[in-house]
Parts: C-alpha cells; sequence; structure tokens
C-alpha cells in the first residue's frame, strides 16, 4: 500500500499586542471636564469612609516623590550665588547692587556682561536670582522652584536626592549659551539645525560655516540640556484661579532664552500636588471599602495619565515650545500617543478632552498638539515656501520630493512623494510651478 504524504503549507502566524478596553468607571472619570474632576475629588474626600481610612492609617495623601525641600533648594541657591560672585570678584566694583537687582536688568544683559566680565549664560541665572530674592524680600513668592519630578514611570518616581543633577544641567546651559555666543548663532538657525529630528552635523557645519568637531560638542550639550527639559517638570505655585474660566491650563510652559530652550510647569494646585497611598492588604476591610479603594485608585491613574501625555507632547513638540512658531509643529495622532504611554486609543481620546496649556502664544488644547501629516505638509507650502522665496533663499517652491525630505529629516516623518502630491492637490490653489498645460490633438484633425 502506497504511503501519502500530507504536505502543509507553511503558516506564519503575526503576533499582535490588543489593548483592553478600560472599565467604564475608568471611563467615567476620564470623561470629567478639569472643573468636574476637581468637585469629584472633593465629594470623594467629604465622604465620611474616607475620613475614617485617613484617620485609620488606610489612605495617606503623600506629596510627588522627587521633591526637593524649599530650604534645600535655597540654600544651594544661596551658595551657588555666592560662588558666582566671589568667581567673578563682582562685589569689587561700586554699585553693582543697582545693576543686578534693577528691573530692566534682562534686557541689558550685554551691557552687563562686557561691564563685570561674565558670561552671559552666568548673569542670567545670577540675575533671575536676584529677581526672585527681590519679590520674596517683597512677600510676593512669584515661583517655588524647588520641586523636580519625573513621570517616565508613575507607579516609581524617580527620587532627587540630592542638587548634583541641577548643577550639571544649569553648567551644560551655561557652556551652550557661551558657545553660541562665540560663533553667533542666531535662534533661528539653533532651532532648525540642532532641535530637528535627524541631525547631520556635516551638514550644519557646512550651512553656519563651523568647524564639525564645534558642531559636534553643540549637539552633545543641546542633548544633555533637552534631556533634563523633557525628564524633569517644574511643580508651581497656582496663580489665582478664574471659577467660570472653562479653559484653566493645567501646564505652563515657559521659552527660555541664550541658549534658546524651554520648560513646563504644572501647577499645584491641591488636586494635582498630591496621590493617594493606600494599604489595602487589611484583611478587615469590607467590600464597600474596597469598593470606595478603587475609586481612589482610578482618580491616582487620571493624574498619573495626564502628567505622562502632558510631557510626550512637550518632548515631542519641544521644536514649537522653544520657538512658538507653528512651522516647527510636527505630525502626531492620537494613535502615536497611545502606544507611547501604553493606553487604548479611546483612553488617550477622553484624556485629551478639556486639558489646556499655556503658553506665550495664548492657552492651546492639548489637541492642538495632535496635527496631522495634511497640516504639516500645508503649513510647508502656505508658510514656509513664500518665505523662503521672500528671502531670496529659493527661487521656486518646493516640490513634492523635496517636502518629502523635510519631513523625514527635519519632523522625522516618512512619507512618499505620491501622498504629497495628494495632499496638495486637496488645496484647490496650485501655484504656477505646478500648473501642466497639456494640449489635446484630436486624431480626426490630422
Amino acid at each position: 500500500m502506497p504511503m501519502r504524504l500530507s504536505i502543509k503549507p507553511d503558516v506564519t502566524v503575526k503576533p499582535e499586542i490588543r489593548v483592553i478596553r478600560p472599565p467604564d468607571s475608568y471611563i467615567d472619570i476620564l470623561t470629567k471636564s478639569e472643573s468636574d474632576f476637581r468637585k469629584y475629588i472633593a465629594e470623594i474626600e467629604s465622604d465620611q469612609m474616607f475620613k475614617n481610612m485617613l484617620k485609620n492609617g488606610i489612605v495617606k495623601k503623600i506629596g510627588f516623590k522627587g521633591r526637593i525641600p524649599t530650604h534645600i533648594y535655597q540654600d544651594f541657591q544661596d551658595r551657588q550665588f555666592v560662588k558666582f560672585l566671589q568667581d567673578y570678584k563682582i562685589t569689587d566694583k561700586i554699585g553693582w547692587e543697582s545693576d543686578f537687582f534693577d528691573k530692566k536688568a534682562l534686557r541689558n544683559v550685554k551691557q552687563l556682561s562686557k561691564k563685570y566680565n561674565v558670561p552671559k549664560g552666568d548673569l542670567i541665572k545670577a540675575i533671575e536670582y536676584c529677581k526672585h530674592l527681590k519679590l520674596s524680600w517683597e512677600g510676593k513668592g512669584e515661583e517655588d522652584y524647588t520641586a523636580y519630578i519625573s513621570f517616565d514611570d508613575p507607579n516609581n518616581i524617580r527620587q532627587i536626592e540630592d542638587t548634583q543633577s541641577i548643577a550639571s544641567s544649569n553648567e551644560a546651559i551655561s557652556q551652550l549659551a557661551e558657545i553660541i555666543e562665540k560663533n553667533r548663532i542666531s535662534e533661528t538657525d539653533f532651532i532648525e539645525c540642532f532641535l530637528s529630528e535627524n541631525i547631520d552635523a556635516f551638514k550644519i557645519a557646512r550651512k553656519l560655516g563651523l568647524d564639525v568637531n564645534t558642531v559636534d560638542q553643540i549637539i552633545e550639550i543641546v542633548e544633555k540640556v533637552n534631556v533634563a527639559s523633557s525628564e524633569q517638570i517644574n511643580i508651581v505655585e497656582p496663580q489665582v484661579l478664574n471659577e467660570k474660566s472653562p479653559s484653566q491650563p493645567i501646564a505652563i510652559v515657559r521659552r527660555l532664552s541664550n541658549p534658546p530652550r524651554a520648560e513646563i510647569q504644572i501647577n499645584s494646585t491641591e488636586e494635582y500636588s498630591f496621590r493617594y497611598s493606600i494599604q489595602e492588604n487589611d484583611p478587615q476591610l469590607k467590600k464597600e471599602e474596597l469598593d470606595f479603594i478603587d475609586k481612589l485608585k482610578i482618580i491616582n491613574q487620571r493624574k498619573s495619565l495626564t502628567f505622562r501625555v502632558v510631557q510626550f507632547i512637550f518632548r515631542f513638540q519641544y521644536r514649537y515650545f522653544v520657538s512658538m512658531n507653528n512651522i516647527y509643529l510636527r505630525p502626531l495622532s492620537q494613535a502615536d500617543i497611545a502606544r507611547e504611554v501604553g493606553e487604548h486609543e479611546s483612553t488617550i481620546s477622553r484624556i485629551l478632552k478639556n486639558k489646556y496649556i499655556e503658553t506665550e502664544d495664548g492657552i492651546k488644547t492639548l489637541h492642538f498638539f495632535c496635527q496631522s501629516k495634511e497640516d504639516v505638509i500645508l503649513r510647508i507650502i502656505k508658510e514656509r515656501e513664500p518665505k523662503e522665496i521672500k528671502a531670496g533663499i529659493r527661487k521656486k517652491p518646493f516640490n513634492d520630493a523635496e517636502i518629502a525630505d523635510i519631513l523625514e529629516n527635519e519632523y522625522g516623518v516618512k512619507i512618499s512623494r505620491r501622498t504629497v502630491t495628494y495632499y496638495r492637490n486637496k488645496t484647490y490653489s496650485l501655484p504656477k510651478f505646478y500648473e501642466r498645460n497639456r494640449s489635446i490633438i484630436d486624431p480626426l484633425e490630422q
């Protein structure tokens, strides 16, 4: 009897990562506006069960880890300022107090730098510290610079044990400011060359007329400064809140100069300055108490997710925050954010609602930073293209292949030329460079 062979085709099974839809109770919390969320927390904490748990030590309200006590940071700042005065012999010159504590001191940095023979970076830090001191003397504490927290892992926030990281970051900023000033690099060139997605040291050196070693040095320092900016978020005292305002920002982004950079600050309102620490292993806890604890966990989850989303947006759209120019906004979808923070896309859609970031260009919704590829392409065509032609940088508009290259090299998005053509045609306003006159010859006329 002949043997039959059964040959089965190879089957390749691709692994899929499935994100489970969050529970309805979590969705309900995510859907709440900021004002409703704060009211919900107030209701929870006014509940007698919460008060009993707080009293019995089952629940504790703890501040975010990584917070440097005010007096320790103040001592550190004092020592740095005294060292600055000694290193540059500032006190040997008469009238230095009036120069450093003057309201317009930051506007006269160039003149003061020459007068006291001090690098601009160190001088700016000293003047800002004098400004902070003056406000504290007047009882107007402007901001609290003592809190630095990292949201990379919300359940295990890195504890900052000393001020070495801050000193290292400040040193890098001062060094970067000196190099930029020495080589006369403009803010526009700095943002375009050193904050783009794909940095090419040789191209930058040719464009700015610098040697490659200097460019490599700048790139290395910029990386240090940007890492510090993205990993650390200031917690500052809240401004006077307007209860009727529907657009109260949960974060503020400030632009800093020399070198150009940005920092993000989270308003330390009572609701966002703490988390609930829960001891749920007590066997005597009743079902209703366990159910109540679940509500506290969900509140913690919303806070952590909000911070992670805000931090990611700040890091992803960093060039925009430094420049406050829409041309630097990168394509970003809700699916991209979901993949980054490991949440369901519907969860991200809900967390983006009713959330705002305050910038120098006004209060922006979180949705504003979710730019489509079409938005970015049309902005290059309508804003960047005419500006470069007028400035004499170009003689004719970008072609579709050039725009595809710009998206890949400067925005970190790989896109085909045909896709660029598709989005361009949707504008219905083609420049003459792209018009094609075709003559149709009737074969009967030949």
